[in-house]
């Protein structure tokens, strides 16, 4: 695999640990790597202090040259990462206000390293055509999953710049679930007990397990791509999961994952979320790139700041696979197997990430309060 050195988990883990509080009372989905790649192409142009708070955000080297290489790598092995069964594609652009000029060096940046075309819109004279147009790209590269990314109340006659990040992923499973072993269940919500259609096999695993939690890897097949399912022991442990669940824990669990024999019990599920970010960007130490004294002349010679970042994803489990999607805007403005087994009910709150295993890159990560939003 190339060299995926920009991989860490800190800014995946915070960002979900900070949203996980905001959004207290619903399932919830995401895509970190989405995100994280639309804010490194604003750090590859932004400069100064700008330039420091994103990095220090996303885990970027100091030296923009080091971060365009790096991220190039690392878009390049998770398009290896496709086998047969499984899909996975990512895709961004860069939309400037018709008559702007971008840099040249940027523009060459963006195209060489993150796979990034640029387009003209009159986001002034027909700022509906130009949403229009950004939606149906968005739509377009994860396969209709994402639709209306941005509106009206986001694009204005300020808007200069939007960058978009999209990921589409489709993965059957290595094994199976057959589908006659899906039955009504059980399932203990924080709105009480209900059935759900529960999905049942027993196979080796990926496993480990604490005091706290279990943790079990579901692979795709080609096994570059696994679903990572961790389960509170407690039915009403999610919350206090999520308080201990950060990048330190989850390289321990991921270095720590042994074949286990596992009776599995996993609900089909799928969840949407739609989320506005400048706050939560701003609580974790990004809060100078959206004001008036940010400085993005990388980019452009005018002043540039980011006015939101506007984010939408999606998954689904059932017996076959999965298929998730997801999509990022940042918009700028002026200014070996045990015998003995073990069981895995997932019948409550748990969390999950589909990850890409070699770097334990995390493409998707969330939270199932009810299997069925």
């Amino acid at each position: 695999m190339a060299n995926t050195a920009i991989v860490r988990h800190d800014f995946p883990l915070r960002l979900y640990g900070a949203l996980s509080k905001d959004k207290q009372d619903s399932s919830l989905v995401l895509s970190p790597f989405s995100i994280q790649v639309a804010l490194a192409l604003c750090a590859a142009g932004a400069r100064g202090d700008t330039r420091r708070v994103l990095v220090e955000l996303i885990g970027a080297p100091p030296d923009v040259g080091e971060q365009n290489r790096q991220y190039a790598a690392l878009l390049e092995a998770l398009q290896e990462a496709g086998v047969p069964g499984v899909q996975l594609e990512t895709a961004n652009a860069i939309w400037v206000r018709q008559g702007d000029r971008l840099r040249p060096e940027f523009a060459e940046a963006a195209a060489s390293f993150y796979d990034s075309a640029c387009s003209e819109l009159d986001f002034a004279e027909v700022p509906a055509q130009a949403v229009q147009s950004i939606n149906a790209w968005v739509e377009s590269k994860t396969a209709g999953k994402i639709k209306d990314l941005v509106n009206l109340q986001l694009i204005t006659t300020a808007t200069r710049l939007v960058l978009t990040s999209a990921i589409y992923f489709k993965g059957r499973w290595a094994s199976e679930f057959d589908k006659s072993h899906t039955w009504d269940e059980e399932w203990h919500g924080a709105e009480g007990t209900r059935k759900v259609a529960m999905m049942h096999r027993s196979g080796a695993y990926p496993y480990y397990e604490c005091a706290e939690f279990q943790a079990i890897d579901l692979p795709y097949r080609g096994e570059q791509l696994s679903l990572l399912v961790v389960l509170p022991r407690q039915k009403d442990g999610l919350a206090a999961l999520e308080r201990l669940w950060n990048a330190a824990a989850y390289q321990q669990v991921t270095a720590s994952l042994a074949a286990k024999a596992v009776i599995l019990g996993l609900p089909s599920f799928k969840v949407e979320t739609s989320l506005l970010l400048r706050s939560t960007l701003c609580t974790l130490g990004a809060a100078l790139a959206f004001s008036d004294r940010a400085d993005f002349t990388g980019i452009a010679a005018q002043g540039l700041k980011i006015s939101e970042v506007v984010h939408k994803a999606f998954i689904e489990v059932s017996e076959e696979g999965t298929e998730a999607a997801a999509a990022t805007a940042v918009l700028g403005k002026s200014a070996g197997v045990a015998r003995e087994s073990v069981t895995f009910q997932a019948d409550h709150p748990f969390l999950f990430i589909l990850r890409e295993r070699d770097t334990s890159a995390i493409l998707f990560s969330g939270r199932v309060l009810q299997p069925e939003q």
